[in-house]
């Protein structure tokens, strides 16, 4: 699971940069827009006033404060406008535009903004306080900041929260193939010592035949043919939870009435009553032999575990929608604990366990059930008191306009 905190970690990192940058482009774009806005309302603000000095005060937009400086050839200043305002600080506020004429400057903790236009008879500086503007987008960018951060927090938060939604298929998908091989080195864990056990005794009597060394060779071909069985087994579940299998158009009452026919000897030989109902031309899409194989797995399922001279059914109907699949049999009926993990893989129900047939690995069902998945189907298994276990296939029953003419 390292690798998928891993992978987590990653995409909150990623997904988070990203985030960070978009919201610096946008929040930085604002930013800059209201700044030079902002610049360029003052600076056509103070051509106005250069062009009409003794109006503009009256028709100044509101909290500008400006003041003008006439500045004669002979170095005589004289000030239009209020400098109350500054105080003590008014004399070389008007000193320093004099010095700078155009272009900003500040003194004081005020920060001023100010040009100048030539005449015959002097020369016209006008001045404007941008202080509170200058506040204003002070505070506009700390707020722009502190927004900022929370977003970028923000974004990291359900980047982190949405990582765990997107890769928990990964993860689920991780965990069953460890489990797998996990139950599959067990599976063959008992295999491998019967054999090893079986060559030990062969090599430890050199001199014995083939014909008194029979047994053993025998029981190494079971092991053998066991771990085949397991093999071929994982490599059908494998395959059904694939993102696609082909598919064909099939009739489903034909392949259910083939595997019928097909255990009709079996439960001949075992006591068991092979009822049938199946509605004919049943069609859906699908894989001819995965379907084979379900109904062949959902009916030996329910041969092995019937009770002695007891019933077995298969039913298939079709409605407008779907085509349905039941599969029952008499005997004692499967808990809702079991139920809720019979299609896990390597799940042996206590009757499984206890069946003399050692050769169920419990991938059966689990196969049944990746193959209804990959056809987009469901599956159910339900237990019956008093009457036995029912397992409920559902899949899309092929629309008329899509079947072979």
């Amino acid at each position: 699971m390292d690798l998928i905190k891993r992978q987590r970690i990653k995409f909150t990192v990623i997904t988070t940069l990203l985030g960070a940058l978009l919201l610096l482009v946008m929040l930085g774009g604002f930013f800059v827009m209201t700044y030079v806005s902002n610049n360029v309302s003052m600076k056509v603000s103070l051509e106005k006033a250069l062009s009409a000095p003794e109006t503009y005060n009256e028709l100044a937009p509101q909290g500008l404060r400006c003041f003008f400086v006439y500045v004669k050839p002979d170095g005589t200043v004289k000030i239009k406008g209020d400098l109350n305002y500054y105080g003590e600080s008014a004399a070389e506020i008007v000193r320093l535009a004099d010095i700078q004429r155009s272009g900003r400057f500040e003194y004081n903790k005020h920060y001023f903004i100010c040009a100048s236009k030539e005449t015959e008879n002097h020369t016209l500086i006008a001045v404007m306080d941008r202080t509170e503007y200058h506040s204003l987008m002070l505070n506009t960018g700390l707020q722009i900041a502190l927004l900022y951060c929370l977003s970028v927090a923000l974004v990291a938060l359900l980047a982190f929260l949405a990582s765990a939604r997107l890769l928990h298929p990964v993860a689920e998908s991780f965990k069953k193939q460890r489990d797998l091989v996990a139950n599959a080195s067990h599976e063959l864990k008992t295999p491998l010592t019967v054999i090893s056990t079986n060559l030990s005794v062969i090599k430890s009597e050199p001199a014995t035949t083939v014909e008194e060394n029979a047994k053993w060779i025998e029981s190494i071909d079971a092991q053998i043919e066991r771990m085949q069985e397991l093999i071929q087994s994982m490599l059908e579940l494998s395959k059904m939870e694939q993102a696609e299998i082909p598919k064909e158009e099939l009739n489903l009452s034909v392949l259910a009435e083939g595997a019928c026919l097909t255990f009709e000897p079996i439960c001949f030989e075992k006591n068991v009553n092979l009822i049938t109902n199946v509605q004919s031309d049943v069609r859906v899409s699908g894989e001819k032999n995965a379907l084979e194989r379900l109904i062949v797995i959902l009916l030996d399922n329910a041969i092995k575990y019937c009770n002695e001279n007891g019933k077995v059914g298969l039913k298939l109907a079709g409605d407008q929608k779907k085509a349905r699949l039941s599969v029952m049999n008499t005997g004692e009926a499967i808990s809702k604990d079991e139920a809720a993990h019979v299609f896990d893989r390597f799940y042996r129900t206590d009757g499984a366990r206890k069946n003399e047939d050692r050769r169920s690995f419990g991938l059966g069902l689990s196969i049944a059930a990746a193959t209804v998945k990959a056809h987009g189907g469901a599956i159910t298994c339900r237990g019956v008191e008093d009457k036995g276990t029912i397992f409920t296939v559902t899949l899309p029953l092929l629309k008329d306009k899509k079947r072979k003419k």
